[in-house]
């Protein structure tokens, strides 16, 4: 560790830092963005250790907030990184680092009607599978792309994420509405899936990214004429959503969703308008 902490840090620190966030099991996704967040905050202060301090710091988030406007939540991701590589250097001089609290932003959602119109608009089988698969199950894009065929349980209706958000490993349920695409899907893919076991691959037998999936779905709520802006984790929101709507205990949600802590979770205990004016006129007092 002497190398790292000389007067000007070795280019190779966030090499360093990054096998450190692996070795603590660290998902694939947090090793890249702590990673990136740490070499800009470096360029920032020139590379020197000298320049970590308290009011560098506080520049970097003023730039970040002025210059590149930033939102709130994308300081707080921020802070977080470098709160990370400070304890990974040794610098505990600096103590713990003030992040801003990110703002508590109603989930965008979707109402029953407006799915049904986005799931009439997919042209073909594949896309209203995507679709299907995300909003009834509330899974993450990452994950969708990931999902194999042999993690599928079709009789049981049930769905095995492996390495979720967290390197965790879960079981979620999917709805009978999603089996019979989801059978026919596996039939016809049989014969061109080539070497690959993942449920969407591309033309190299990789698995799709997320940005092509993001495109397939706006181009898909663009064919529905629904003015929302509406991404895959628009489809997660409404999983939750709807089953809070519909009676559903916190826990179970947490679970289904995997959220690490029900807190997460609790984002979704707002109310559409239409709900609100329902139990408004189901529990009004009478004077």
């Amino acid at each position: 560790m002497s190398e790292i902490m000389s007067e000007k840090l070795n280019s190779n620190v966030t090499d360093n830092f990054r096998n450190r966030l692996y070795a603590n099991g660290k998902s694939r996704n947090t090793v890249k963005m702590y990673g990136y967040i740490v070499e800009q905050f470096l360029n920032f202060i020139e590379f020197n250790k000298d320049g970590i301090t308290p009011e560098n710091i506080e520049a970097f988030k003023e730039y970040l907030a002025i210059e590149k406007g930033y939102s709130k939540s994308s300081i707080y991701l921020y802070i977080r990184a470098l709160q990370s590589f400070i304890n990974f250097i040794g610098l505990d001089n600096i103590g713990h680092l003030n992040a801003p609290k990110r703002p508590q932003k109603v989930p965008n959602y979707l109402m029953s009607d407006e799915v049904s119109a986005i799931i009439s608009s997919c042209k073909s089988l594949k896309e209203r599978l995507i679709v299907k698969l995300l909003v009834y199950t509330g899974i993450r894009v990452s994950e969708l792309c990931s999902i194999r065929v042999q993690d599928i349980d079709i009789n049981s209706k049930t769905l095995k994420i492996r390495n979720g958000k967290g390197d965790k490993d879960r079981l979620v349920v999917f709805s009978e509405k999603v089996v019979s695409d989801l059978r026919l899907y596996i039939t016809e893919m049989k014969d061109s899936r080539g070497k690959s076991d993942f449920l969407f691959p591309t033309s190299k037998s990789k698995r799709i990214s997320p940005v092509t999936v993001e495109r397939v779905v706006r181009n898909i709520v663009r064919r529905s004429g629904i003015p929302k802006k509406v991404t895959p984790h628009t489809f997660r929101h409404t999983f939750a959503t709807s089953l809070l709507r519909n009676g559903a205990d916190l826990r179970i949600i947490q679970l289904l969703l995997g959220h690490a802590s029900i807190s997460t979770t609790q984002i979704y205990t707002h109310m559409d308008d239409r709900a609100l004016k329902m139990g408004y006129e189901k529990f009004i007092p009478s004077y």
